[in-house]
């Protein structure tokens, strides 16, 4: 039998199961990534003739394909909480952006420095790309429905917005890795120049042409909607419009992963889940975010059943379990103190800082721009970390979701 018809018999079965996942998910209360993993280790086993990370992909592939799933997932997060726009909504995002995040960075850093005894460039790129939460592997603790209004204090609003927003200050401690790397460590580096072009400017440009991007799409579906009705091309439009808002702007030198977000938003300003073109918009992203899940956690899973874990040692095993069970967990507690969100709440904000793709976009970007003499351990540290944070809050997210409010 030819190969690519198994090839397609395995990736039909995979998506079926997909469809399938969140059904059995809420039932057994196991979130689904973790059996998409486990079904690449097996597909990995049997030898399913397709073209497995052995157990690495090449740094452009990694990061195109990573880049990818995670524009389109930054988009259904923007349309997930475009209405909430009251600054009070806002505040505990922020909170977690501005204060859980940079402490986050520092103690990571340290964490690779001394514990792990890796450069001062391995560190800051090992801090940059650990320390956000991820939008993608994220759902069963973010926002579902469009038509659902949440409470100020709403746990998953409060997740779904740090996921989106994060990402305009992780990757500009990324580039910061790059510059000490290429720099030779901190005494060399243009710091004033990475503090007002890459972090300001950037994340400026992002937020700025995000919004616009969003309102002017919006306008055009409103148009569409109010002449023709048609709204199976919706779907269509939101597709463009994430990879329109995010190579524009990056070619316009801003962050596009963020301009891709506030274009959501922007999107879904004012509108409360009951307009047809803009829910048709939500499901064409939803939909296809979850294909490229399927297909980018059944290779996750068969490059680590062909040894991706095996280039680091305990320490690395042992400083991506610290972590996630530690690190995010009482960093963000901190952060929320002296908010008016139920203590119970706050539990589950700061222990849900799940992390996944967006981690080896993050590598993969910098390894293309600077040789690292770290590479593969950083990758193997990054995969256990995503690992450890798949298994650990796909049990525990679907029981505590219920219980948060």
């Amino acid at each position: 039998m030819a190969d690519y018809l198994i090839v397609f018999v395995g990736l039909g079965l995979s998506i079926l199961l997909m469809a399938a996942l969140p059904t059995i998910s809420k039932a057994i209360k196991i979130s689904y990534p973790i059996f998409l993993i486990g079904i690449g280790m097996v597909l990995y086993a049997i030898g399913l003739p397709i073209l497995w990370p052995d157990p690495y992909w090449p740094d452009a592939w990694l990061m195109h394909i990573s880049e990818l799933i995670v524009i389109v997932s930054l988009m259904g997060a923007g349309l997930k909480i475009g209405k909430h726009y009251e600054w009070k909504r806002w505040r505990m995002p922020l909170r977690l952006v501005l204060l859980t995040m940079p402490l986050s960075l520092v103690v990571i850093y340290f964490i690779g420095a001394e514990f792990l005894m890796l450069s001062v460039p391995a560190s800051m790129l090992l801090a940059a790309a650990l320390a956000p939460t991820d939008p993608v592997l994220a759902a069963e603790v973010q926002l579902e429905d469009l038509g659902k209004e949440e409470g100020p204090d709403d746990v998953s609003f409060t997740l779904t917005a740090e996921a989106g927003l994060n990402d305009g200050l992780a990757f500009p401690f990324t580039i910061l890795a790059v510059v000490l790397a290429s720099s030779g460590g901190w005494g060399d580096a243009d710091i004033v120049h990475w503090l007002w072009d890459t972090l300001l400017l950037k994340v400026l440009l992002g937020v700025v042409l995000g919004l616009a991007s969003g309102y002017a799409v919006r306008g055009l579906v409103k148009l569409i909607s109010r002449r023709s009705g048609e709204s199976k091309v919706f779907g269509f439009i939101a597709l463009a419009t994430t990879f329109l808002t995010y190579g524009l702007t990056e070619i316009c030198h801003g962050y596009g992963f963020l301009a891709v977000f506030f274009a959501g938003l922007s999107l879904r300003h004012k509108d409360h889940g009951e307009n047809e073109s803009i829910s048709a918009l939500f499901s064409f992203t939803d939909e296809v975010e979850n294909l490229l899940i399927v297909v980018w956690l059944i290779l996750f899973g068969g490059s680590i059943f062909s040894g991706l874990l095996s280039s680091t040692d305990w320490k690395g095993m042992v400083a991506a379990l610290g972590i996630v069970l530690f690190v995010r967990p009482l960093i963000a507690f901190v952060s929320t103190l002296g908010s008016s969100m139920p203590l119970r709440s706050r539990l589950g904000v700061s222990f849900f800082g799940i992390k996944g793709i967006g981690t080896f976009f993050y590598l993969s970007w910098a390894f293309l721009e600077f040789e690292f003499e770290n590479k593969y351990e950083l990758y193997a540290i990054a995969a256990y970390v995503v690992l450890f944070s798949v298994v650990i809050h796909g049990v525990t997210a679907p029981r505590a979701k219920a219980r948060m409010g």
